[in-house]
């Protein structure tokens, strides 16, 4: 029987930004380092926290400085992709 694949997000304060099942940590590091880039925008300036379980999901999350901005650089919330 297969466990299932461990549930990773990007987090900023509660907002998910992208979320993906990965097979390992080191995936798991990978993806978030590119997810991270990807959302570079939006992410902007904010400190990285750390990472955390919550029930069955690791959250990489980053918290303080500015509001939060969607991709055009605007205020506003932002999307899950």
């Amino acid at each position: 029987m297969m466990l299932p694949m461990p549930m990773y997000q990007l987090r900023i304060d509660d907002v998910v930004l992208a979320e993906a099942e990965l097979p390992s940590d080191g995936k798991a590091m990978t993806w978030a380092v590119r997810m991270t880039t990807e959302h570079r925008k939006i992410v902007r300036g904010r400190r990285w926290q750390g990472h955390r379980l919550v029930s069955d999901t690791w959250e990489h999350r980053f918290g303080g400085g500015r509001g939060i901005v969607d991709a055009s650089g605007d205020a506003g919330t932002a999307v899950a992709s």
